[in-house]
């Protein structure tokens, strides 16, 4: 018996034995081909068993495996992949089947599948956009999205953009208008994305209903960006360098008057005036004037003033880390000089992001940003089309002229780039700590805390000499501004898979938010030693002026979200916030979000999981209510103004109310909003897409009021009034080609909205509503209209302009002053009764009834954008469009834009009328008494197509190195605005007149991975 378990005991010695020798712990991270990303998720099964685990959020997994056993890799919309072991640290990158509805999106406060995703958030393909040589993140997500438009705040460098989502919601300026950023879980100003290096950007998703951005409560109703940056990955050490250079020039699509054109179109003015008779040119021009037309001495002032414009970049990081530390690190310097000698951008940034497992269930992420920048801000936009190309820069010496012309009606923009100097400079620093801890499997409590903190100093000085310096000897302006913020936020996290059927995720969030901010300005005027500039500020003898500005707001918020899955085909979303503001009045303090989305998977019913064509379908439908914060605080208390007056003798300082009346009972403006959508994946793979239609309503606007003078205000501000958003929007991408050496790809956006007033805060006896004409508050028209007169052409000699409606028409007419052959015709379209009520019927006069309302929003905008990758070689060309948008051209109607045909400013070229010359185009040139519907005749058609990015690259991958050591290096060669179809005269019709002129680029740029 004894040697029987003894026997016995051998035999479970030698199988235990056998095991331990025949099996092995194989770990690794599993991430995307395309981007690099990692992939929870992912299937890992030992081939021929049962044995098998998942990865975690961040691609990580632990198996243990037979010796020589072969590990199977897949997950739905990659290829999967099999590896024989040899190597207990294996790590993959599976590359995309064709199909991204299987992609990680991040969502806030977490992330799902996109097949996964029940409202409307669209993914930024981050190849394409960071082909775009810009500081500016928001210009590289112009036409990446549908429905997402982004508009030109400043092209100056270290200039920003504003983002709009589906359209514009409030009137006035009262309501916050722009979407909100959020980098790795933290709010950034928009101002502030300009700090971030492009190079250190993961990802970047667009939440655009309700649904998804509800979870970002009262901030979020104009939509929300959400910015994830790079981490490190449990691998060996990996050193990625991004340098370009660009070299930037003017482009423009119109002709100014050359020179001779120039001195005709004052010859023509002046001739109106003269009774039709061409005066002498010696009491036309100035001396010098006539000397440059004498000796064809002309100026460009253009090729004067500016210059090609360059940009510099260089971007280097590091990755990589073991199973329990992981770093992402990266150093980068950007460089942009402007097409104006005075506008210079230059930016440093530094990243540290550090993911450290601590125990098995408690690990934390460490984020650090410092960025560092510097500018050269003009003192102004010089408009130089508007100089005279007879007046002079230079002097015969070689010194900058004064005055160019002989009347000193101008000062010479070198001039003042010369005698002034604007420098702006920044410190920001933000720091997160965000710890995590599993309580259990299925349940996660994480700290998401961040202090941030930015400076930044502005010094100005205009000399004694300068234009706007010279009455007061010389002037000096310094700002020093900080800001900081604080926001700390527990999260729970609840995701549990109750049985095959049944999947539940649950998120519950407290935060709580500071921010604060503190401005000081100092004005200096009068200098006896103007060596110092603004550094001599001390040493104002006209005296020293003080303002300083300083704030304090407190939020919190309760956030609650509930994900439901059943059966992997129905998905449930509901979202509940409450954020609280110290800036809102007592009894208003707190505001509510709520949102609902349901998805379907069609493609999983029975009656469709049959048809090849059909890949997924997937239907979405979502609603929810988000409220909307002013943008100015403290709207509801009563101001005081400062006024200076002598009391006994002496100066003193007195405050008197403002001239706003005070409206206590404001609340957040609500925008209710419905969509419904689909997403689809079609033809094996071949087409995939999304198309989304929405309906929004906000409602209890904030509105400027105008009050009757007895009041003793100008104005009140109220709530009152709805505007409506409705629109469509299409997303497609066709893989046309995808095969190992040859893929090719198209991508479409289409985006159509349409807005308008359909309420207002008063009605008539009747009940219809009152409009407010001079604030643009018509009920029944899009925000913001074009008010004007319909023309149509201009009289010509031997018609009966005075028998006209312009003219007396028996003492009907308007009596246009000096109406004659060369004026502008203006239809008759319109009349009133008795009561004032428009009749849609000519009255034989032209007056306020002829004028219509033009909507400036276009009728649709997007892009199409091509990408052929063949052998390494990358070809990439990038349209955008924007079609039905209609403008006011302040270059073809404004004095300070060259426009009213006086002949005292150069403006844009157009074929005006003479007698020689009887145009029907543009009215006669007056030295006097410019043609008062000459604004209506500039409302132009702002229609373009834009060659936005054609860019062609060579990949040489793996190449080898003498240690053995793979290489990825990539060259490529850019060009950006190389082209814009359009009718619109200006530098560009995306910028206002007299803005900073657009640019067309070239780029040569080197990426290296080792």
């Amino acid at each position: 018996m004894k040697n029987i378990k003894i026997k016995e005991l051998l035999i479970l010695l030698f199988i235990f034995s056998s095991i331990i020798s025949f099996s092995q712990t194989i770990t690794g991270v599993i991430s995307s081909a395309d981007d690099d990303f990692p992939l929870p998720d992912v299937s890992v099964v030992e081939k021929g068993t049962n044995n098998g685990t998942i990865t975690d959020f961040d691609g990580n997994y632990t198996i243990k495996v037979k010796e020589n056993a072969t590990l199977v890799f897949s997950y739905l919309g990659m290829k999967t992949q099999e590896v024989l072991v040899t190597d207990t640290e294996i790590s993959l990158k599976l590359e995309n089947d064709g199909t991204t509805l299987d992609e990680i999106v991040v969502v806030g406060y977490g992330s799902v599948k996109k097949s996964d995703l029940t409202g409307a958030v669209s993914k930024v393909d981050m190849e394409k956009a960071q082909v775009v040589p810009t500081a500016n993140i928001t210009e590289q997500l112009r036409g990446r999205v549908a429905g997402v438009k982004v508009d030109v705040n400043s092209l100056r460098p270290g200039g920003t953009s504003k983002i709009t989502f589906r359209g514009t919601r409030g009137l006035g300026g009262l309501s916050d208008n722009d979407a909100i950023y959020i980098v790795d879980g933290v709010e950034v100003n928009a101002g502030d994305i300009t700090a971030i290096n492009q190079d250190d950007i993961k990802s970047i998703e667009l939440l655009k209903d309700a649904s998804a951005q509800a979870i970002y409560g009262s901030k979020a109703g104009n939509g929300v960006v959400l910015i994830t940056t790079k981490r490190g990955k449990s691998k060996k050490m990996k050193i990625s360098y991004h340098g370009f250079t660009t070299s930037s020039s003017i482009k423009k699509n119109f002709e100014t008057y050359s020179p001779e054109e120039f001195a005709q179109l004052r010859r023509e003015a002046k001739r109106t005036l003269n009774g039709g008779v061409y005066e002498d040119d010696n009491a036309i021009f100035e001396p010098n004037e006539l000397q440059a037309l004498n000796d064809k001495n002309f100026t460009n002032w253009e090729d004067e003033v500016l210059r090609n414009g360059s940009i510099i970049n260089n971007a280097i990081n590091i990755s990589g880390g073991s199973d329990k530390t992981k770093v992402f690190s990266s150093l980068s310097h950007y460089r942009n000089n402007g097409l104006i000698p005075t506008s210079a951008y230059n930016r440093k940034t530094f990243r540290l992001n550090l993911d450290q497992t601590i125990t098995s269930k408690l690990s934390a992420n460490f984020n650090l940003a410092l960025t560092n920048t510097t500018q050269d801000k003009e003192s102004e936009v010089y408009n130089l089309i508007t100089l005279s190309p007879l007046g002079q820069s230079h002097n015969d010496d070689g010194t900058i002229t004064q005055y160019p012309v002989d009347d000193n009606s101008y000062v010479n923009p070198l001039w003042n780039i010369a005698e002034s100097n604007n420098d702006v400079k920044g410190n920001n620093y933000s720091f997160s700590f965000v710890p995590k801890y599993d309580i259990t499997n299925d349940l996660t409590y994480k700290i998401n805390s961040n202090f941030s903190k930015g400076n930044n100093n502005n010094g100005k000085y205009l000399s004694s000499l300068h234009q706007y310096g010279v009455s007061d000897n010389g002037v000096a302006t310094i700002s020093n501004s900080l800001s900081e913020k604080y926001l700390v936020e527990n999260i729970l996290t609840f995701k549990k898979e109750l049985n095959d059927d049944n999947k539940l995720h649950l998120t519950a969030v407290q935060a709580i938010q500071e921010n604060k901010y503190e401005n000081l300005t100092t004005i200096g005027k009068g200098f006896e030693n103007e060596d110092n500039g603004y550094d001599g500020i001390a040493y104002a003898i006209g005296g020293n002026s003080v303002t300083r500005n300083k704030s304090k707001v407190n939020f919190s918020s309760f956030m609650g979200r509930a994900r439901y899955n059943f059966k992997n085909k129905y998905l449930f979303t509901a979202t509940y916030r409450a954020d609280g503001a110290s800036v809102n009045k007592v009894g208003s303090k707190w505001v509510n979000t709520t949102a609902f989305a349901f998805a379907w998977k069609a493609h999983k019913e029975s009656f469709l999981e049959n048809i090849e064509q059909i890949n997924s379908l997937k239907f979405r439908v979502s609603y929810g209510s988000l409220p909307n914060q002013a943008k100015q605080s403290l709207l509801s208390l009563a101001s005081a103004e400062p006024y200076q007056y002598i009391f006994d003798g002496e100066t003193v300082t007195g405050f008197l109310p403002g001239n706003r009346l005070v409206s206590n009972d404001l609340k957040h403006e609500v925008t209710a909003s419905f969509n419904i959508g689909t997403d689809f994946n079609l033809f094996n793979n071949i087409l995939e897409g999304s198309v989304n239609y929405y309906y929004t309503t906000t409602d209890d606007l904030l509105l400027f009021r105008t009050l009757p003078a007895i009041t003793g205000f100008d104005y009140t501000i109220i709530n009152g009034g709805v505007v409506e958003n409705k629109g469509l929007e299409l997303e497609l991408t066709g893989n046309i080609i995808q095969k190992e050496n040859f893929k090719w790809s198209v991508s479409a956006t289409y985006a159509h909205n349409r807005n308008k007033l359909v309420d207002l805060y008063t009605t008539d006896a009747s009940g219809n509503p009152i409009n407010d004409y001079e604030r643009r508050y018509i009920v029944g028209e899009s925000l913001n209209p074009i008010y004007a007169y319909e023309t149509d052409g201009i009289w010509q000699l031997g018609e009966d302009w005075e028998g006209s409606p312009q003219g007396d028409n028996n003492g009907m007419g308007s009596n246009q002053a000096n109406l004659d052959a060369g004026s502008i015709r203006v239809k008759d379209i319109n009349g009133r009764d008795d009561d004032g009520n428009l009749t849609g019927i000519p009255d034989g006069k032209i007056d306020d009834a002829d004028r219509k309302f033009v909507d400036r929003n276009p009728d649709w905008f997007g892009s199409f954008s091509t990408n052929i990758d063949f052998k390494g070689f990358e070809l990439f060309a990038d349209f955008y469009t924007v079609q039905g948008a209609t403008r006011q051209n302040p270059y073809l109607y404004s004095f300070n834009q060259g426009g009213t045909l006086q002949g005292k400013l150069n403006g844009i070229k157009v074929n005006y009328w003479t007698p020689e010359n009887p145009s029907n185009e543009f009215p006669r040139p007056r030295d006097l008494g410019v043609d008062p519907y000459l604004s209506s005749l500039s409302i132009k058609d702002a229609s373009y197509l834009r060659l936005r990015t054609l860019s062609l690259g060579y990949d040489f991958k793996n190449f080898k190195l003498s240690n053995n050591r793979d290489m990825d290096v990539k060259v490529y060669l850019t060009g950006t605005n190389l082209f814009t179809i359009t009718d619109y005269k200006g530098y560009s019709p995306e910028v206002s007149a007299g803005g900073y002129p657009d640019a067309k680029s070239y780029t040569l740029g080197l990426k290296v991975k080792l």
